[in-house]
């Protein structure tokens, strides 16, 4: 192992991520390295997929949604439209 080419930079506390340099024979087993980067330093970041939720003060705020989301939500009876009756008839605009 070389450890002694460990360049560490270490991430704020409330940062995020991580991103560090290393020695990419240090991380063979863990992943897979790409033949070309093999025996070299590399950069590695480590990002989340999702956003930590936070709840400020107790309340929750409410999830944004779109009709998409909506759609074929519906579990109760199938709904019916009812007859609206007839449309009156109209002069015509000139």
């Amino acid at each position: 192992m070389v450890l002694s080419t460990l360049k560490i930079q270490k991430p704020a506390p409330q940062a995020g991520f991580v991103r560090q340099t290393i020695q990419s024979d240090l991380l063979e087993g863990v992943l897979n390295i790409p033949q070309n980067l093999k025996h070299r330093m590399v950069e590695v970041i480590l990002l989340p997929i999702e956003e930590k939720k936070t709840n400020s003060g107790g309340r929750k705020k409410p999830a944004k949604s779109s009709l998409k989301n909506l759609a074929g939500a519906w579990s109760g009876k199938p709904l019916v439209r009812e007859f609206e009756g007839a449309y009156e008839i109209r002069e015509d605009l000139d």
